[in-house]
């Protein structure tokens, strides 16, 4: 692929894909290609280890070739989500590792659809066109997420028909039931935090690793929501619910993708709320929120007061993110009297249809809150430390919210002038909601 494009719309060109799964068992695949005669193809690649590709000579000319490609094969010697790897009976693959690549030197959109003679499914969160095809851009490759091919099943998340589950069969500590009912219990919290499910038409990817925990998890967005999740072998049930990163990452559900300044704000959304999440859900307390939030977000300081939080590096992006979001929940409750905090506004713009999959300037969202609360607060807010940083003193802020650490435990001042704030934005108001369950979402018996 070449690094840039001549000016063409991708849906101009096409490069039209049929795929047919030959043996679902061990995933080999005859992928058959038709390019439009302007997209000049120079040859067909393949991304990784091209050792499992084979061309057919007769059919590789003037933009078209007919391959067979070992996937499951390639799956098993790559390993990586990122890639490919072994799901079962099935591979996990992304789109860029599932096809042969045109190159060239046009924007080109990629079409493919899928057949299955001899059994077998995919579990994706692309939706396919009148034709049957998914489409996905040559140059935007890198955004779209994984699909499952194969013998695979889907598993239902309790409550949330737009959401659905694939678990790779592992053997872990954790039981299948028991997954489905932390990643349902999940969707809950954060169904009740959107006021709807955030999602359309998504895909939670589980993956065992032998690592502890759950130590990694990641979004990827482009042509539907697919949130793909490391978890430990050897995690416990408790494990689960103690740790963070599914709630983190299912949060990213609910917001339209933000990069013209930066991931701070995507990633301050998610990292603010999460712990609020765990909080409202009965899985983390109160005081365990302060601390977390006194003892970390001084590391997004000099992203907020110096560097500006568009030139933030890894910390700034994720704690100078959430210091923002925390001084505009207080800058929209204030402004508006308790009625209207920021998360009311991250609810109105998902309403409007600003979700993951689609891509907004950082200022349209933070002006559709000062839509909401009738003024220029969180813009002005924004303009002070996006760019480059403005004086905030982090103590007193803690000191007007009546919120302190003394010998390790949290202490606090309900006549400070800010004590008021503190209900609203750890319960989302005076009364706490009722705790989720994991046993509300296990099967009778």
């Amino acid at each position: 692929m070449a690094a840039t494009a001549v000016p063409a719309r991708a849906d101009d060109l096409t490069c039209d894909y049929d795929v047919t799964l030959v043996d679902p068992g061990a995933v080999k695949l005859d992928i058959s290609v038709a390019c439009d005669p302007a997209v000049k193809v120079t040859q067909f690649t393949a991304l990784g280890n091209r050792d499992h590709w084979w061309t057919d000579p007769e059919g590789y000319r003037d933009g078209n070739g007919r391959f067979t490609y070992d996937l499951g094969a390639f799956a098993k010697s790559e390993d990586n989500m990122g890639s490919a790897m072994v799901f079962g009976d099935a591979a996990l693959v992304t789109p860029g590792f599932l096809l042969a690549l045109p190159e060239t030197e046009h924007a080109v959109m990629l079409r493919f659809r899928l057949k299955f003679p001899a059994g077998g499914a995919v579990l994706t969160a692309l939706q396919p066109d009148k034709d049957g095809y998914y489409r996905v851009p040559l140059l935007r490759l890198n955004e779209a997420g994984p699909l499952i091919l194969g013998n695979v099943t889907a598993e239902e998340i309790v409550g949330d028909p737009e959401l659905t589950l694939a678990i790779q069969p592992d053997g872990s500590l954790i039981a299948r039931e028991q997954l489905i009912a932390w990643v349902s219990a999940v969707a809950e919290g954060n169904r009740r935090f959107w006021a709807r499910s955030p999602a359309r038409k998504g895909l939670i990817i589980l993956v065992p690793t032998p690592r502890g925990g759950v130590p990694f998890g990641r979004v990827l967005s482009l042509g539907g929501a697919v949130v793909t999740v490391l978890v430990g072998r050897r995690a416990t049930p408790q494990d689960l619910y103690d740790d963070w990163v599914l709630v983190h990452e299912m949060l990213h559900l609910g917001s339209p993708l933000m990069r013209d300044t930066g991931a701070w704000l995507n990633e301050g959304i998610a990292t603010f709320y999460e712990p609020v999440l765990r909080a409202r859900a009965g899985w983390k307390s109160e005081d365990d929120v302060w601390h977390e939030w006194i003892s970390q977000m001084p590391r997004g300081i000099p992203a907020v007061t110096g560097a500006g939080l568009a030139n933030a590096g890894r910390g700034g992006i994720y704690w100078g993110g959430a210091l923002f979001v925390l001084m505009a929940e207080i800058e929209s409750l204030q402004a508006s009297g308790g009625k209207i905090g920021f998360s009311d506004c991250l609810r109105a713009v998902l309403a409007e249809g600003g979700d993951v999959t689609v891509k907004w300037p950082t200022m349209k969202l933070l002006d559709r809150c000062d839509a909401l609360l009738g003024g220029n607060v969180i813009a002005a807010l924004a303009k002070q430390h996006i760019e480059r940083g403005s004086a905030m003193d982090l103590d007193q802020l803690w000191r007007r919210l009546g919120v302190s650490v003394a010998d390790g435990a949290i202490r606090y001042d309900d006549a400070a002038e800010l004590a008021w704030l503190r209900p609203l934005i750890i319960w989302g108001g005076t009364a706490r909601p009722a705790p989720i369950s994991a046993s509300g979402f296990l099967p009778d018996g």
